[in-house]
């Protein structure tokens, strides 16, 4: 008589796997300053403050409606947007010029040397950008004002003072700190091309700009697209610069939803329209980044 045996069967525990606990510290990180915020924000802007007993109160989409009644939100919008674009613009097109001239067979020395003193703007912090531009706005410390004095100018020179100049201004000191990041991520891009393509097309006849057209701008059109997408989203938000050269002045000639949002957040302390404005700003950088992404995805096809 045989004895029955009993098998027994290996089975795994049950239990959190290992790699959601490498995770989870990100993870939380991510929704407390991110998804909490994001949502906070959203439902600060769809109530408001009842002024009697000061309880919140669900108001909708009032804040919204009354915020686009405002003629000086419209206006903030436009001068956003013409921040946002000219910025993205100019640190797109000059750092692409930029780069070309640093991966030219030039003199390796020579090349150093500019990279070196091309890339100074980017590793000085945005605060002290705006001081020294300050200083040079400034009509009685200005540089190129006393130099103007000097040859015999009888005007003015207070480009951060006018209206006409203000954001024009802010949109070149943008452009001149920022523009060596995307020099350089442009000339990684093009250090990663065959230059054997070049000589190539070259010895067929092709002129630089053909060149230029045909091989270098599809070789690193990803890279310029990511860079446009990055930039026109945090261009639209961008805050350092602007409020410390001339906090939204003169007369909101430069304000932007950034400096808005601050000022009625923080300096009003009216957190719901403040809410209502982030709000509207995290739609714009949403619209930005989905356009930059369908042209993307269109070059694909």
């Amino acid at each position: 008589m045989s004895v029955p045996t009993t098998r027994y069967v290996h089975r795994p525990r049950r239990g959190i796997p290992p790699g959601y606990l490498f995770v989870a510290p990100a993870v939380i990180l991510i929704v407390l300053m991110a998804v909490y915020p994001t949502f906070r924000v959203l439902y600060l802007s769809l109530t408001d403050t009842t002024r009697l007993t000061g309880d919140l109160s669900f108001v909708g989409f009032r804040n919204y409606l009354e915020l686009f009644r405002d003629p000086i939100f419209r206006k903030v919008v436009g001068h956003t947007l013409s921040f946002s674009l000219s910025s993205s613009l100019g640190h797109i097109v000059l750092g692409l010029l930029l780069a070309l001239a640093m991966n030219a067979r030039l003199n390796r020395r020579f090349v150093n040397l500019c990279r070196a003193v091309i890339l100074l703007p980017w590793a000085v912090s945005p605060i002290v950008v705006a001081m020294i531009a300050q200083l040079w706005a400034y009509p009685l410390t200005s540089p190129i004002a006393m130099t103007l004095q000097a040859l015999g100018w009888a005007g003015e020179f207070s480009p951060l003072g006018r209206p006409a100049t203000a954001m024009w201004s802010l949109i070149v000191i943008n452009v001149w700190q920022f523009t060596p990041f995307f020099m350089l991520m442009i000339l990684a891009g093009l250090q990663t091309m065959n230059p054997e393509l070049h000589e190539a097309a070259q010895v067929d006849g092709a002129s630089p700009l053909q060149r230029l057209r045909y091989l270098t701008l599809p070789h690193i059109r990803d890279i310029l697209l990511t860079l446009s997408l990055f930039d026109l989203v945090t261009t639209a938000a961008y805050f350092d610069l602007i409020w410390v050269t001339t906090q939204g002045g003169p007369v909101r000639s430069t304000e932007v939803l950034a400096t808005f949002t601050y000022r009625i957040g923080f300096l009003s302390m009216d957190w719901h329209r403040a809410a209502t404005v982030g709000v509207i700003l995290l739609v714009v950088c949403v619209l930005l980044a989905a356009g930059v992404v369908a042209i993307m995805e269109r070059g694909r096809e």
